[in-house]
């Protein structure tokens, strides 16, 4: 009982102080730093719904930039073409994005491991060569651009980042919210049960395939809506979002930060885009050091940084809670 309260305990005061930063970064950090954040929190949604799948169910999506990437088209094409108001294009782009997952996930859902992998990438490819070639809905190449973020209470969040960041942290905090009620409910436990030992699920009666299916969806739900504050954030949206590179940059981030937790989703995603623009800034091989530096996570940190900070964090703790009893069953 002192246990489980000692560990209630730490996870609400980490919690707050998570909350506590991120409320105050637009007032105690420069204007380049709220951008960066900004990046992070849309492109870390895109890292968490890749990291659920892995973390849950144990397979790797390489096919998730394709719902963020669908998401941000439609919302793009709603916006400047048809002249829709907000809240109408966001809502419709994520509704096609779960459509969308939701038929293409009858299709992944039939095969397992290796097979999973192969599959996500050859359709988020399908993805890509649509967006690349249908020029007359994409703009090709090109992309879409002239759009607008949404002007909310008087407010324009195209004009005030600041209130762009308030906006964007709401869902942000709502899709992290999401997935760890997710995790933590019955159902969470039924996927990693699924993740451990899938035919030993079947034998107990449980809807493997439907679970499955169902955290397929619930994935590229969180996906879409990363999407959404990424065209309004950057104004267009072209084949890049939903290419093999930014899939396989997601799931970098997710390595770096920790592939199982969704902390290290948001931590991966953050050291990524920070490198990204602070190396490309001093040389042209910025790429080259980065590879470095993945190899020697793979080769010396399997686990991510989160992964890594837990282990050593229980070496470290562990003779402390034995001395206050916390360690006894």
């Amino acid at each position: 009982m002192i246990k489980e309260r000692f560990f209630l305990y730490r996870k609400t005061f980490l919690a707050l102080i998570v909350a506590g930063i991120f409320i105050s970064i637009p007032w105690v950090t420069s204007d380049f730093f709220v951008l960066m954040a900004i990046r992070v929190m849309y492109f870390g949604m895109l890292t968490m719904s890749l990291t659920f799948l892995a973390g849950e169910l144990g397979v790797v999506s390489l096919m998730q930039a394709s719902f963020f990437g669908i998401a941000g088209y439609f919302v793009a094409i709603l916006q400047t073409r048809y002249g829709l108001p907000f809240p109408f294009p966001p809502l419709v782009g994520i509704a096609v994005s779960l459509i969308i997952a939701g038929l293409l996930g009858m299709l992944v859902i039939r095969v397992r491991g290796i097979y999973f992998l192969m599959l996500t990438l050859v359709l988020g490819q399908l993805v890509w060569a649509l967006a690349s070639q249908w020029s007359s809905v994409t703009e090709g190449d090109t992309g879409i651009m002239n759009v607008y973020a949404p002007v909310l209470f008087g407010i324009s969040m195209e004009k005030s980042k600041t209130a762009f960041y308030y906006f964007q942290l709401f869902f942000f905090a709502g899709a992290t919210w999401f997935l760890i009620a997710l995790r933590r409910s019955p159902f969470g436990l039924m996927l990693r049960g699924i993740r451990e030992s899938e035919s030993r699920m079947r034998m107990l009666g449980y809807p493997v395939s439907l679970l499955r299916y169902a955290a397929f969806v619930f994935a590229a739900l969180v996906a879409a809506i990363g999407g959404v504050f990424f065209v309004y954030f950057m104004g267009l949206i072209n084949p890049s979002s939903v290419s093999l590179a930014t899939n396989v940059e997601t799931l970098l981030a997710a390595i770096l930060g920790g592939i199982n937790t969704l902390a290290g989703a948001v931590l991966g995603t953050g050291i990524l885009k920070t490198l990204d623009v602070v190396l490309s800034g001093i040389t042209k091989r910025y790429l080259l050091f980065m590879g470095i530096m993945f190899l020697f996570v793979i080769l010396f940190a399997p686990k991510g940084i989160i992964g890594t900070v837990r282990n050593y964090g229980r070496s470290f703790l562990s003779p402390l809670m034995r001395w206050f009893g916390l360690g006894e069953d």
